[in-house]
């Protein structure tokens, strides 16, 4: 993956600014707009002059989803990792418990009821405390997502009527998932976060990719076939899925 130098388009009076992501993976370019701004994907031998033409075409449809996120607040506060702050788990909000415990190592959460208990070192300062509960957290949430995901993906993939992908879990702050050449299916841990129905939605979206690489009619066929309200989940990702990212 390669990305080129910013660009900046005029649209209507208001700025759209994003850089090109390029790939030999990629046939076609895919735009996207999430809590970290627009995203463009090309194909690494399609001239800038080209994809940025592509990009204003879709201008208004860009500015009404960039309205969309500064209606929803942009991003949400980042968390300190304190006593007190929710965060979610397939959806449901957990309060955070940081326990005083002298024998604690390492920090490791547990879930207890509607709350995840960390314990730390008395003797550690904020900032220690505060990286030991942010590790342990991402810890918990990885090993959660590598019980469900492969289970989801192999649901989607018997509707498909394929075999189940290799399904791997991974940290990447821009996507939810993806799926290379060899069909295997990358997704982001963070999306444990959310409600089941929106996790199944990337995973269904992305064993599609199996059949079909690009966003061909066979691809949006094939992703409606098993998944009819399929665009309503990718609007729900969107307005939610700022509060999983951190």
């Amino acid at each position: 993956m390669t990305i080129s130098a910013s660009h900046s388009l005029d649209f209507g009076g208001e700025a759209i600014c994003f850089a090109i992501e390029r790939t030999a993976r990629r046939k076609t370019v895919a735009i996207s707009v999430g809590h970290d701004g627009v995203r463009v994907l090309a194909p690494s031998d399609l001239d800038d002059d080209r994809v940025v033409a592509i990009v204003r075409r879709k201008g208004a449809w860009l500015l009404r989803k960039r309205a969309m996120y500064q209606e929803l607040g942009g991003v949400v506060a980042a968390p300190e990792f304190v006593s007190g702050e929710t965060f979610y788990y397939l959806g449901r909000p957990y309060r955070l418990k940081v326990v005083l415990d002298a024998d604690a190592v390492l920090s490791r959460v547990t879930a207890r009821g509607a709350s995840f208990v960390a314990p730390v070192q008395p003797d550690a300062t904020a900032e220690v405390r505060r990286a030991a509960v942010r590790g342990a957290l991402r810890h918990w949430y990885r090993d959660h997502a590598k019980r469900h995901f492969p289970a989801r993906a192999s649901v989607m993939a018997e509707l498909l009527a394929i075999v189940p992908p290799i399904v791997r879990v991974v940290d990447q702050s821009k996507r939810w998932g993806s799926c290379d050449a060899r069909g295997c299916i990358r997704l982001n841990w963070r999306l444990i976060m959310a409600p089941m129905t929106l996790v199944d939605y990337v995973i269904a979206h992305e064993a599609c990719h199996v059949l079909e690489h690009s966003h061909s009619r066979r691809f949006w066929r094939s992703l409606e076939t098993i998944m009819p309200d399929y665009e309503a989940r990718a609007r729900q990702l969107d307005k939610l899925g700022h509060m999983f990212v951190w």
